[in-house]
């Protein structure tokens, strides 16, 4: 059984800040979710002292060590090479993924040099693993101690692959169904992370349950975790019940779905579509509504209407208005939500305007005021919210509040 792994990210990319090392988030999560606890994250760069220093150090501290990056055919890819020398086992070209490279090139005519053989070549005594979006297969090897070595293509798209292809099922096998830990999670907007503490801190978790929280603005996601025996799947339900009772509609989803998808899926389910009229976010809830696959089902269109006269000449809305009470107010966003609803024809509008700052605050109307609006047939409502913090700040927690208004419109 595996209890600990280590996780090692290798590349000069990663230790000089050029590229984030997402793969080991990715890896450690999911780990996390079979009961394999991660006892360390290590990244070294292209150096060949470094890394056999780092290949000692994880399998000193972990029963598996999984690491990413160092296959490819140049010279700075280093990974097989010292993996054979501190293991002591010599390089073995393997005959089939030379073929299947070569095979691979001439389909897409590129053309081979013999540098790609270098991802043919691997330490006697491997298991090799396949690449399935990718050139360079990975491979696995006991290090000794009863320890294992897994190494994965670096490339985020191709490690996900190989890992959920190859590895995982191979660590679950290794695991056995006990040693599972059932997760859930909750995703969580108009609560401070101490707030939320404070709500759930009254639950029982027993023994085997823990919660833990991840602040990522403008949002939080809380975590349920449960271990240790058959009762899982009945405790893991009890909690979250208890969960939901407590933090109400703070919660806006379980599990990935994002604001935008939870927004998608309640415009299909009413049958509503939406169109939106933009100042101060410059079409960013527009870009969040229309990343989603199938959104063109719920989604009109919109309008980024920055100057006073692309809201009077798009949205209608009256120079009056303007010239009385300013494009940062409660009947300017009326105005505009109405008229991109009626010139749309969406059954719902919903405009946002306000100060994003760093400059064109005042004392009545501070950086970081924002007014927004939805209009219904029914119903046209205005509402102030004030935000804090830079410019990009602003405008990510408008475009959260807006499509967080508009989720417990169609929830009610």
């Amino acid at each position: 059984m595996i209890e600990s792994a280590v996780i090692l990210s290798t590349g000069d990319e990663l230790t000089t800040g050029k590229v984030i090392d997402t793969n080991s988030t990715f890896i450690a999560d999911r780990l996390f979710s079979i009961g394999v606890k991660v006892a360390a994250v290590l990244k070294v760069g292209d150096d060949r002292e470094k890394l056999l220093w780092a290949f000692a150090a994880a399998r000193e501290l972990g029963d598996l060590v999984i690491g990413t990056g160092g296959l490819g055919p140049t010279a700075d890819d280093l990974t097989t090479e010292l993996a054979g020398e501190f293991l002591g086992r010599k390089l073995i070209l393997d005959e089939a993924v030379a073929s299947g490279l070569k095979k691979r090139f001439a389909a897409r005519g590129i053309p081979w040099t013999d540098n790609n053989l270098k991802q043919a070549l691997f330490p006697e005594g491997a298991t090799i693993l396949s690449n399935p979006v990718g050139t360079a297969p990975g491979f696995r090897i006991t290090m000794g101690q009863g320890k294992q070595l897994v190494w994965l293509s670096g490339v985020p798209q191709e490690m996900t692959a190989m890992f959920n292809q190859t590895v995982l099922p191979w660590i679950a096998e290794q695991q056995g169904k006990e040693a599972e830990i059932l997760a859930r999670a909750f995703k969580i907007y108009g609560l401070t992370e101490s707030k939320l503490d404070d709500l759930v801190k009254p639950i029982d978790l027993g023994a085997n349950a823990k919660l833990s929280f991840r602040a990522h603005y403008p949002d939080l996601t809380l975590r349920i975790t449960v271990s240790g025996g058959q009762a899982r799947q009945e405790a893991l339900d009890k909690l979250c019940a208890e969960i939901r009772d407590r933090l109400g509609s703070h919660i806006y989803s379980e599990g990935d779905l994002t604001m935008e998808e939870v927004v998608g899926q309640f415009l299909m389910e009413k049958k509503q579509t939406l169109a939106l009229a933009e100042s101060c976010t410059g079409g960013l809830i527009s870009h969040r509504i229309t990343r989603i696959p199938g959104s063109s089902n719920y989604y009109v269109g919109g309008a980024v209407t920055y100057s006073n006269e692309a809201k009077m000449k798009f949205l209608g809305v009256q120079s009056t208005t303007l010239e009385k009470y300013g494009a940062v107010s409660e009947q300017t966003a009326l105005e505009m939500s109405r008229g991109i609803k009626e010139r749309t024809g969406a059954s719902i509008g919903l405009s946002v305007t306000g100060v994003a700052g760093p400059t064109g605050g005042s004392k009545e109307k501070p950086i970081g005021t924002v007014w927004i609006s939805i209009a219904r047939e029914h119903d046209h409502e205005a509402r102030l919210f004030q935000f804090h913090g830079e410019r990009e700040r602003i405008i990510l927690g408008t475009s959260q509040a807006a499509l967080n208004w508009l989720r417990t419109v169609l929830a009610s």
